[in-house]
């Protein structure tokens, strides 16, 4: 066993996301998939044509190097959003061919950023389309509510700029409706102030994945979202009637790995560096060869939940066995106990299901990582680009062989097709 672990990657349920935010969103709006860090960690190589073929209409990346291989993965088919602040270009030439095709799009930020925009794109004879992002509350990034008039008179008499969106980031929207529906006020008020210098068909988007759940008047023209084409972020949104629920979504990743050992401990013994878990009976420990290197999270603080994970019992049975002890750079240790009453040594070679599918599971990736004290962002993105990623077809047809080819062609991790999904 030359892999210790796989990940996998539905992209029939990337399809099914797409569908229901459709459906949610309406045909008038926009969809704006976010692809920042390799598609959360995914490959953005097997998945941006994906979400085109979807229906996406523009992508979302941070950087001007993510957003060359995001255009370069679906040749060019749609746009792709810059999100940091962007002062000048390499002389790149996939880079040049995106500005001067119109095909990326870049935001602006501040004064200072837009100056160093209108000299580059002259210097290149270029007209940069350009977003302004207004800041409503984040204070990390955007243009200050008192500058935006200036910034926006600026853009409208440039010769090199052209101004195709503005948007906004809210703080609060997982938890908080009456926080988030001020931010969205302020960011009307903007709009409805310097409306004579913001051109017709400008998109408006300030809906994340959990504002664009919460409700429809965050939809504006356009929603740009990341965890909800992967099937997530539904989970931990609290509010009383969402416009998209978590049962209209399919979570796309699957990790998997098997067992290596099993043995009987006494009880009495402890497991683990710093005997963090004491057996308090004779217990069967099945040693699972995934760790914090692979992306297992170690629990953040003593008040972390007891994570999960699944397994495949020597008689067949899908069961779910607590972690226990520390986890270690490249293994973790399950309690097995009472779960199979043969050898112990049957458990070896049985499948381990990591990460599930099933919404129900205790071990589903936002309720794994909510007991590991980490947000499901930075679970999926931690995820070692080491293992290997697979694609299962849910549905098998020409369009996601080609998707699969596409993404071979592409490169990156090892990469190799499932018949069916797991």
């Amino acid at each position: 066993m030359q892999d210790t672990s796989a990940i996998d990657i539905d992209l029939s349920a990337i399809d099914h996301n797409m569908a229901a935010i459709r459906r949610a969103v309406g045909g008038s709006c926009a969809l704006c998939p976010i692809v920042k860090a390799d598609a959360y960690g995914l490959g953005v190589g097997r998945v941006a044509r994906r979400l085109v073929a979807a229906g996406a209409e523009m992508l979302a990346v941070y950087s001007l190097r993510q957003a060359i291989e995001t255009s370069a993965a679906m040749n060019a088919a749609v746009p792709v959003l810059v999100l940091m602040p962007v002062h000048e270009f390499d002389r790149d030439d996939e880079l040049l061919r995106l500005l001067l095709s119109g095909q990326l799009h870049v935001t602006i930020h501040d004064e200072a950023n837009l100056d160093a925009l209108e000299q580059a794109a002259r210097t290149l004879g270029a007209r940069l389309p350009v977003h302004i992002e207004i800041d409503v509350g984040m204070s990390r990034g955007g243009v200050r509510v008192e500058d935006v008039g200036r910034v926006l008179r600026a853009i409208d008499a440039s010769t090199t700029l052209e101004l195709r969106g503005i948007y906004a980031h809210f703080t609060h929207s997982r938890f908080d409706e009456a926080r988030t529906r001020a931010q969205h006020e302020a960011y009307l008020r903007v709009l409805d102030e310097f409306r004579r210098f913001i051109p017709d068909g400008v998109l408006e988007h300030v809906a994340s994945t959990y504002a664009m759940a919460r409700n429809a008047a965050y939809h504006r023209s356009m929603v740009r979202f990341g965890l909800a084409w992967l099937g997530y972020g539904i989970d931990e949104l609290e509010a009383d009637v969402p416009v998209l629920r978590r049962q209209d979504l399919r979570s796309v990743v699957r990790w998997t790995s098997s067992v290596v050992q099993a043995k009987t401990i006494p009880a009495g013994a402890s497991v683990g560096y710093g005997g963090r878990w004491t057996a308090e009976r004779a217990s069967t420990i099945a040693l699972v060869p995934v760790g914090y290197a692979d992306g297992w999270p170690a629990p953040r603080h003593a008040g972390a939940g007891t994570q999960f994970v699944g397994i495949v019992a020597p008689d067949g049975k899908l069961v779910h066995a607590p972690v226990v002890g520390a986890v270690n750079m490249d293994q973790i240790s399950v309690d097995v106990t009472g779960l199979y009453a043969g050898d112990p040594h049957h458990w070896i070679g049985r499948e381990v299901e990591l990460v599930s599918r099933d919404l129900y599971a205790p071990n589903h990736l936002p309720r794994l990582a909510a007991q590991s004290g980490v947000i499901v962002h930075e679970f999926l993105t931690r995820l070692n680009p080491r293992m290997p990623r697979t694609v299962s077809l849910g549905a098998t047809s020409v369009e996601v062989l080609a998707a699969a080819r596409a993404s071979l062609e592409v490169g990156g991790p090892s990469f190799r097709v499932n018949s069916a999904a797991g």
